[in-house]
């Protein structure tokens, strides 16, 4: 099974490079740091993945793949990083940011005013969207670039320094 995996892995990433799309519209897609990258090819792939799992658009993954070519950081970890919102989890994240823009805004929060309105009917985007959309958008935002540069300083600074010195610390002498 792993052998078929790693197989199926190789015939994608084959297949990928070999793109004419790709090749066209992305020249310099088959780099080293894109694929395999450094501590801070990583760190901004932190930074990319985190801000566009906030935002609140469709297509997340494919933006922060675009954003990771155009900043050279690790495609693969900034794409990972868009999946966290998913079907299952956007709206709890998406809340939250909202709740955090009304926060920040100092907007009462509209949660219980919009009960009984269908969420996406037309009265829903007559009467709530236009109260709500400011605080959710400033929130999500704020709090994609907070997240992301928390992840950027842990993934360049701290955590590089940490894992050497927990791969070393075995090998030192007493």
């Amino acid at each position: 099974m792993i052998r078929y995996l790693k197989l199926k892995m190789h015939r994608i990433g084959r297949a990928t490079k070999r793109s004419p799309f790709l090749n066209n519209y992305f020249p310099k897609f088959k780099d080293r740091v894109y694929w395999a990258g450094n501590r801070h090819s990583f760190a901004r792939a932190g930074f990319i993945g985190s801000f566009c799992m906030m935002l609140p658009v469709p297509f997340q993954m494919v933006l922060g793949s675009v954003f990771a070519y155009y900043s050279r950081a690790n495609i693969p970890l900034a794409t990972a990083l868009a999946w966290v919102t998913n079907p299952l989890t956007m709206w709890g994240i998406w809340y939250g940011g909202y709740v955090f823009g009304t926060w920040i805004l100092g907007t009462p929060d509209l949660h219980m005013a919009s009960s009984g309105i269908a969420i996406g009917s037309q009265l829903w985007f007559e009467e709530v969207f236009p109260h709500i959309w400011m605080p959710f958008y400033i929130g999500n935002m704020i709090l994609g670039t907070l997240i992301g540069t928390v992840l950027y300083v842990l993934i360049a600074y701290f955590s590089w320094s940490s894992f050497v010195s927990l791969i070393s610390r075995p090998f030192a002498k007493n």
